[in-house]
């Protein structure tokens, strides 16, 4: 017969197995397999065009932005013309720079901005100040006197860019110049032919020798002095357009400048600003 501890042990044995066949919770029925998806590409595929872009690409797109670019290409010469005419009349004493600038902008109608690479090269000119007096000066003369010299300025849209020299005369414009009128050579025509040599022997003879010698056949000299060719176009013209007369023109290339200028089929092809080609227009008008 089997003791008490015995049954006792085999009782709580069988409880704890009791206990644990209720915590595992049984195998749902097995689910109808699903067909397999297809193996993922190993190159992504090609994204989709941007709507953006894809909108900006049409006809009325392009029709839209070559409409904004005429009006904004308009404004900016309204405002380079109205700088060039009209008059301005200031009468400033120890005033700061940026103030006079906002002087000019608010009596000529245009706004200004200023370019940040002016703080990177310590051009602080709300700490210049500027003493003037004028009456009569365009407003693109008054803003070259009031800026400092290491400044300079573009003209935008409505605006007046102020911004370091260097990068006041960029980018450069190109434009041509016919110089085929001052390299025309007047041509030499020849007269009615009269033979003297009869009358200069005759003449010679009556005063005792060749006292006429050779004067009305004097030897044929020809000499390049004062004639005028492209390379003396441009070397003339090199002379009087230049930086240190007028900051606002760019220094040419053979001074280390960005401004260039070459001769083509009885053209100059001249790159500079707008002060430059102005100064370059004058020139040729008055060498021609």
């Amino acid at each position: 017969m089997k003791s008490l501890d015995h049954v006792v042990l085999v009782a709580a044995l069988a409880l704890i197995a009791v206990a644990s066949a209720q915590a595992i919770p049984k195998d749902p029925a097995p689910a109808a397999l699903a067909p397999a998806a297809p193996p993922a590409a190993t190159s992504a595929a090609p994204a989709a065009p941007d709507a953006d872009a894809a909108k900006a690409d049409t006809p009325e797109a392009r029709r839209a932005a070559r409409i904004d670019a005429l009006k904004k290409r308009e404004a900016e010469f309204r405002l380079r013309q109205s700088l060039r005419t009209r008059r301005a009349k200031l009468t400033v004493e120890q005033t700061a720079v940026k103030d006079v600038l906002s002087m000019l902008a608010q009596w000529g109608g245009f706004s200004i901005v200023y370019d940040p690479d002016l703080e990177q090269a310590g051009i602080d000119l709300a700490a210049r100040s500027v003493t003037l007096s004028f009456t009569g000066l365009s407003y693109d003369d008054a803003l070259t006197l009031v800026l400092p010299r290491e400044c300079g300025y573009r003209v935008g849209p409505g605006y007046v860019l102020v911004t370091t020299l260097e990068k006041s005369w960029v980018p450069l414009r190109t434009a041509t110049y016919s110089v085929r009128l001052a390299l025309a050579e007047i041509p030499n025509f020849e007269g009615p032919h009269i033979n003297i040599s009869d009358i200069t022997q005759q003449a010679a003879s009556a005063s005792g020798g060749g006292a006429f010698g050779n004067i009305f056949n004097p030897p044929a000299v020809e000499s390049d002095e004062g004639k005028v060719t492209p390379d003396r176009i441009i070397e003339i013209i090199k002379k009087f357009v230049r930086h240190e007369n007028d900051r606002r023109i760019a220094p040419w290339d053979d001074e280390g400048g960005p401004a260039s200028m070459s001769y083509m089929n009885g053209v100059l092809v001249v790159s500079q600003t707008d002060a430059g080609h102005a100064a370059v227009a004058r020139l040729i008008a008055m060498i021609e």
